[in-house]
Order: structure tokens, then C-alpha cells, then sequence
């Protein structure tokens, strides 16, 4: 054969392969697997960060039947299923990941034994901490541009979602503050059901639309409503709606509403004038379910130019409380203070200084001049060269030695469980454990429940060595952490959370005395409750231990301007020793109060509610709690606490009540002239012009007949949230105030700004509108010589609730 004819069928290979290639890239790519995959992020691909995020994987087996893992990949580690597929199947499964602050996409596989089939679905974080609403069922489009076209600048645009965004458990949705529900509700499974209630009851807003639809709209939320007995009243007037708005009824036709009877708990906030409620609210636990009758989801609200202003009252964002006191990583500061509650064992504390001292002495002199003069008086000084080395290795052993002695020889696990409860629904168990390792090893750990299972974030200040790594976490019942690397003498926290169906142990009720809300506690379980408190942002106070059966009252604190924090109003000053038994529970117990509400208050004002931060009231035992974490293969040493947690944000109730300040709404409703700032209250600042504000009182303030109304002004919220009376100088002389007066339409002036900056309205009915609104006017002019100042103004507003 010559040179060019294998020369010749070279090239022609080559050729046919190329072509080849060609073809095979332009089939589309997969494996062996018959089965075919689908991924899709719910609550809209968003996840809050440091939260969870869920995803629904559709697979379709078209082959013979298999098994294998379903696995979603994140940074922190891979989340994983075990999913059989008979010939035919079609299985929906859910996965729960914790993304990376900022990714974008999460990987999904399905491995199987004739191979894996990889999918990919796109995810974006909530970049704003709170003030996150979704709206289900707003396929009009109409519900969307009344959202978003508020007035409060600072409200991150809503998510408009679907039935199949809700995922089966609360924690995804996390990062929301508000959900508005337009849908039909027929569908949703008990799982849905479950995980929006107890979304509710840790401090959501469910707002439920009712309208002509609604009997489909509100069957899944039978038991939430504030009313009883829906019915529909034809064409009533909207007039009163407007009115609650601050509007009027311009282009708002009379349509098919809902309505019925009032629960005991709830309050009417809209009425028409016969007297039916278009519009209620009923607090549930921590959160509110809001009902309003009327149809919004309709083309009519869409080009309402109320509707803005309407949404501000219903749905009002806490941004501007976030900004000026720390909503925003919230998480953070709960996983460090729980990392220190974690620590707080004598095996894990740093040795003491004195032992520390004594060893480096001693190394420093037996390598040095004690060898030294050993080596010279027996005349063997080279035997340096191997005596070093020996006493450095045997100098370690001895440390080695002497910190497992120390530190001793078991794997301890200290573990702290969180049992957030509600009178009804199930409770959210939180489990957080910390395992101790006398020696460099892997460790698996099990939860024998449906838990959603993850490392802690390590980021601490208290100086425990942890170990950083990537795990694997096997869902579904029991769920599993495996691969968890701790080095020696090391610590690594983890975290677990799940629905389960407990009795409440504390119930807690409330009275009105002179005014004052009073709280009555009491232990409905069979076992003793110990260290029972209240806490709050703001502050703290202990109730004592409980027996079985007992009852405690208590009154919230009022004030609180030294900003000392719950844990020390609780326990005292001090308190962080761990030597004996009963030191290590105080600063554990101290360390989990900070978790719960944060390390101080501010000026005496409660914000838990504004930030996501109680008020509670807890109580401790010392079991496991209902999903312990467990370390497989070893008998490890335990310590165990568990402790129950009840939202208690107390309600305004009737008789004398105040509202303060922070429980208020307030939006920028216009502008005259050169005003900076946009209309995100907080941050307004008047050049030479006027701004309006609407200050809105909070739905349960309804129907309040004011004995005093107060107007504090300040150049940002922290200012007028601490009331600083008569005091002025923020603004240059010529900046006023005027209210307007809700009887004759005109504007009344208070005084000048530069003066100060709490004004009372001598004719408190006067400025609070029957629908719960106060407009404020501040007008003037920056003197170039004194500087610009912001604008911030809300009320505080003392009162009678007949019902």
C-alpha cells in the first residue's frame, strides 16, 4: 500500500468524523436515564438571606423502574433525597436548600444506575431585609401597580406568584411580610394550609381579598377569617373605603362585596353605613389575618388613584425601622448569640491563664537553658541536634496530655431546642446543637423527624475553634447530616427546624387595668416551667418558675432608657461564668434571650414587632425537646434544654389605650416646591417647599375616640421614636407645622420647628380622622448657613376603645 493511499484514507477518516461530531452536537445532550427531571424554585425563585429556599423537582420515569438520589448542589454543601420510580411515575419532590447570599442558580440531579439527568433552576435573593410582598392570584395584573404604586419609596417591588409558589412548610417563606391572596383556595393541600398559618402566627400578614369570588377565595381559610358566616351584600357604598384611604370615591362603583359577623377577637376597620363590615382584621399570634370584602383584584382599584394610599394603611413596610435600628441581620446576630449558648460549657472554655503561662514558661526553659546546661555539664553540647527535636515532641505530648485532661475524652453535645408555639396550628421546633470532639474526626448526625437539617453559621467573636466545610444532608424522615469534619478539641454548631404537633405549655392571656395591659401566664403541662420571663426588644422581666398548673401576672415593662438588654433585666448584670452547673444554664439562658430579641433596647421602645424581635414569653425545661440531634456511632455526653416561646404582642384590647409612635403608618402624600427625598418617609428633605404626610393609626386602632393626640416631628426616626419633647434646633427658624383639621378641611399651624419638636393638639378630636388618619403639613426654606436637615413625623395618640 503507498504512502498516499493511506494518506488518502486519513483524510477521509478525519472527514467523517468531523461530520460525525457535527451530528451527534446537534442532538441534544442526555444521559442514559430514562427518567426526565424538571426543577422549579418556589414563593417565585426569591429566598431571604441565611434562609431556606424550596424546589420542586418533577420526575418522569420512561423506562423500567429505578431508584437513586435526587440532589440539589449550593455552595455550602449538597442537599439530598431517595427516590424510587417505579416504570411509568411521575413523583413530585420537594428540596430545601440554603443558598449563598447572592446566588443565582441552584443544580439539580438525578442519579440513578443507568445514569444522571441535571437540571439547573434560576433563583435571586430578597436584597431588601423586609417589607417583601407577594400577591397570589393576580393574573389581571391588577392588584400589582396598586402595590407598587404606594407611596412609601422604600417598598421593594411585590412578587406576583401562584398557587404552586406555597410551598408545604413555613420556612421559605421567611423573607415575606405580607402575603395578598386573590386565588382560589379550593386547591391548596393541607401542607399549603399548614405552612401559611404558621407563617402567620411568627408575624405575617395574610390579606385576603374577598369580593364576588369570594367563596372560592376564602374556603382554605375558613378558621382564619375575623368573620364568621360570609355572605354577599349587593352594591354597597365604597365611600367609607375611600374615606379610610384618605380619598374620595371617584371612579369606585358600588360592586358585590363580602361580609359577616365579627370573631370575639377580631375588629372591623371599614364599615358601610348600615353597618356592614367590609373590612377586618383578627390578630394571630405574632402576625394578622386581614379580610376585606370588597373586590380590589378589579380593573376599577387598578386606575383608583386611592388605591396607593389604600395599600400604605393595609400593608405598611418597616424599612425605615430596619434602616435606623438593625432589621437587617437579624439572622446573624440570632446564629452568633445561639453559637454562644452553644459554648457555654466549662469543657469548652479556654484554659486558664495561669496554666497557659506556667506551659510556655516551661517549654521555654527546657528547650533552652535547661538543656543547654544538662547538655554542658555531661560534655555532650552537640547532642543538641537530637535532644531538640525530643523534647519537642515530647514537650507536645505532654500539652496534648494535659488539654485532653482538661478538656476530657467524650463527644459532648450541647443542645438548646426553641419550641415556638400558637394556640392553634402546629408549633415550629428549632434545634440547635453544638458537638464537641475530644479528636480529629467526621461525624454523621440524624434528626428523627421531617427536619430541614444544616450546619450553623459558624461567624462568632467568643473564641471556640469550629471547623468550615461542605456537607451532606439527606431529607425526609429521618434526616440526616453527614461529613460534619471537626479537628481536635474542635466545635461545630448545627441547626435544625420542623413543624410539630405539641400542646402549648405556657397560655398567656391579657387585661386592660387603668389603661395598662396586664398579662396572666399560665403552665397547662403536667411538668414544672422554670425561669419564665417576658422579653422584648425593649427590655425584660422574670415571672419565676411555675408549677404545673400555676399562674403568674406580669406588666410589660414601660420604660427602659438605660437600653439595657432583656437577658440582663432578666438575670442582672454579669452573669457569664460557667464553672458550676447552675452558672453554665444562667449564661446559656442569657445567650438565647439575646438570640430571641437582640443584645438592648432602644429608649424604652418595644420594636420587636417592627423588626421581627418578640415581644415573648418563654419558660425553660430540661428535656430534649421534640427533634434532638443525635450523633451516630457514639454514646455522647448530653446536655439538653428546651425552651418554649410565646408570641404575646399584646393587642390594644378596649377601654383606655395608647398608641405609640412606632406602631403608626406614615407615607408622604405630596409636595409643594423643592423637597428631596422622593416619597420614602424618612428621608425627606425640604429645600424651600412644603411636604404632607398621612399618619395612619394601625387596623387595630379602630373606632378609637382620642383624649390626646401628640405630634412629634424629628429628622429621623430614632428622634421622634425617643420624643424629645420641647426640645428643638434641627431645622432653622421658619420651618412650621400645621395639622389638618378633619371638620372643616383647613389647616391649623402648631408652631415653628426650630423651637421644638412635640406639638399637642389641644382639640385631639380634631385631627384623627374616624377612619384612623392625621395629615401633617411641614413647610420652609434651608438656610444655606445652617445646613440641611431630614423630615420624619409621626404621633402618639391616647384614647377609648368602646369595643
Amino acid at each position: 500500500m503507498t504512502n498516499r493511499t493511506v494518506a488518502t484514507r486519513v483524510r477521509r477518516a478525519a472527514a467523517l468524523a468531523a461530520v460525525l461530531s457535527m451530528l451527534v452536537g446537534a442532538l441534544p445532550a442526555r444521559g442514559a436515564s430514562a427518567v426526565d427531571i424538571q426543577a422549579q424554585a418556589l414563593v417565585g425563585g426569591r429566598y431571604e438571606i441565611g434562609g431556606w429556599l424550596a424546589i420542586s423537582v418533577t420526575l418522569v420515569n420512561q423506562g423500567a423502574p429505578t431508584d437513586g438520589y435526587l440532589t440539589a448542589e449550593t455552595d455550602g454543601g449538597s442537599v439530598r433525597r431517595y427516590v424510587e420510580m417505579p416504570a411509568g411515575a411521575r413523583k413530585v419532590i420537594p428540596l430545601y436548600v440554603e443558598p449563598e447570599a447572592f446566588q443565582r442558580e441552584v443544580s439539580v440531579s438525578y442519579a440513578e444506575a443507568n445514569g444522571t439527568v441535571t437540571t439547573t433552576s434560576e433563583v435571586r435573593v430578597l436584597e431588601q431585609i423586609s417589607g417583601h410582598v407577594a400577591i397570589v392570584g393576580d393574573a389581571g395584573g391588577t392588584l400589582r401597580p396598586q402595590v407598587l404604586g404606594s407611596g412609601q419609596g422604600s417598598r421593594p417591588e411585590p412578587l406576583s406568584i401562584g398557587i404552586a409558589d406555597i410551598p408545604e412548610r413555613p420556612e421559605p417563606l421567611g423573607g415575606l411580610s405580607t402575603i395578598v391572596w386573590a386565588a382560589d383556595s379550593t386547591s391548596l393541600t393541607s401542607g399549603q394550609v399548614g405552612s401559611l398559618e404558621r407563617w402567620t402566627a411568627d408575624g405575617g400578614q395574610l390579606i385576603v381579598i374577598g369580593g364576588a369570588d369570594w367563596q372560592t377565595r376564602t374556603a382554605g381559610f375558613t378558621d382564619l377569617l375575623p368573620l364568621t358566616g360570609l355572605e354577599s351584600a349587593d352594591a354597597p357604598s365604597l365611600a367609607s373605603l375611600a374615606s379610610f384611604a384618605g380619598q374620595d370615591t371617584a371612579g369606585l362603583e358600588p360592586a358585590t362585596v363580602s361580609t359577616g359577623a365579627l370573631r370575639d377577637d377580631a375588629r372591623a376597620f371599614i364599615t358601610d353605613d348600615d353597618g356592614a363590615v367590609l373590612a377586618s382584621m383578627r390578630p394571630f399570634s405574632a402576625g394578622q389575618v386581614v379580610f376585606i370584602g370588597t373586590d380590589l383584584a378589579v380593573e376599577a382599584f387598578r386606575a383608583w388613584e386611592g388605591a396607593p394610599a389604600l395599600w400604605d394603611r393595609l400593608a405598611p413596610s418597616s424599612a425605615v425601622f430596619d434602616q435606623f435600628f438593625g432589621g437587617a441581620g437579624a439572622r446573624d446576630e440570632m446564629h452568633s448569640a445561639m453559637n454562644g449558648a452553644l459554648g457555654a460549657l466549662p469543657t469548652l472554655q479556654v484554659p486558664p491563664a495561669e496554666l497557659l503561662l506556667a506551659v510556655i514558661v516551661g517549654y521555654i526553659l527546657l528547650i533552652g537553658p535547661i538543656s543547654y546546661l544538662v547538655l554542658r555539664r555531661i560534655d555532650r553540647r552537640e547532642l543538641a541536634w537530637v535532644t531538640a527535636p525530643l523534647l519537642i515532641v515530647t514537650f507536645s505530648a505532654c500539652s496534648y496530655g494535659i488539654g485532653r485532661s482538661l478538656k476530657g475524652s467524650d463527644v459532648i453535645v450541647n443542645q438548646v431546642a426553641i419550641l415556638r408555639t400558637s394556640p392553634t396550628g402546629a408549633a415550629l421546633a428549632e434545634t440547635f446543637a453544638g458537638v464537641f470532639s475530644p479528636d480529629r474526626s467526621t461525624y454523621h448526625l440524624t434528626v428523627d423527624a421531617d427536619a430541614l437539617i444544616g450546619a450553623l453559621d459558624t461567624s462568632s467573636f467568643d473564641g471556640i475553634p469550629r471547623t468550615t466545610g461542605n456537607v451532606l444532608i439527606e431529607q425526609g424522615r429521618p434526616a440526616h447530616l453527614r461529613d460534619l469534619s471537626i479537628g481536635a478539641f474542635g466545635f461545630a454548631g448545627v441547626q435544625s427546624s420542623g413543624l410539630v404537633e405539641v400542646e402549648p405549655g405556657l397560655v398567656v392571656t391579657w387585661r386592660t387595668n387603668g389603661g395598662e395591659r396586664v398579662g396572666t401566664v399560665t403552665n397547662t403541662s403536667d411538668v414544672e416551667i422554670a425561669d419564665v420571663a417576658f422579653i422584648s426588644s425593649a427590655g425584660g422581666e422574670r415571672i419565676g418558675t411555675l408549677a404545673a398548673g400555676a399562674s403568674a401576672e406580669f406588666t410589660p415593662p414601660t420604660s427602659n432608657f438605660n437600653g439595657s438588654s432583656a437577658s440582663d433585666q432578666v438575670y442582672g448584670f454579669g452573669g457569664f461564668e460557667t464553672g458550676t452547673e447552675a452558672q453554665r444554664l444562667v449564661a446559656q439562658r442569657r445567650q438565647v434571650i439575646d438570640a430571641l430579641v437582640g443584645y438592648g433596647g432602644w429608649a424604652g421602645i418595644d420594636l420587636g414587632a417592627a423588626v421581627g424581635r418578640g415581644p415573648y414569653v418563654i419558660g425553660w425545661r430540661t428535656d430534649e425537646g421534640p427533634m434532638p440531634v443525635l450523633v451516630d456511632g457514639f454514646s455522647a455526653r448530653r446536655h439538653t434544654s428546651t425552651v418554649e416561646v410565646v408570641t404575646v404582642r399584646p393587642s390594644l384590647g378596649v377601654g383606655e389605650v395608647s398608641v405609640r409612635p412606632h406602631t403608626m403608618s406614615v407615607t408622604m402624600t405630596g409636595t409643594e416646591g423643592d423637597v428631596a427625598g422622593g416619597f420614602e418617609a424618612g428621608s425627606v428633605i425640604i429645600n424651600d417647599g412644603s411636604a404632607t404626610f398621612s399618619i395612619g393609626m394601625p387596623l387595630e386602632a379602630s373606632g378609637l375616640e382620642p383624649t390626646s393626640v401628640e405630634i412629634l416631628v424629628g429628622p429621623d426616626p430614632s428622634v421622634v421614636l425617643g420624643n424629645a419633647g420641647e426640645f428643638g434646633g434641627f431645622w432653622p427658624e421658619g420651618f412650621t407645622i400645621e395639622v389638618r383639621n378633619v371638620t372643616t378641611g383647613g389647616w391649623t399651624l402648631l408652631g415653628d420647628l426650630n423651637e421644638g419638636s412635640s406639638f399637642r393638639i389641644d382639640d385631639p378630636g380634631s385631627a384623627l380622622s374616624a377612619t384612623g388618619l392625621i395629615e401633617v403639613r411641614i413647610s420652609g426654606r434651608t438656610d444655606p448657613n445652617f445646613g440641611q436637615s431630614g423630615v420624619f413625623v409621626s404621633a402618639a395618640v391616647d384614647g377609648v376603645i368602646d369595643r
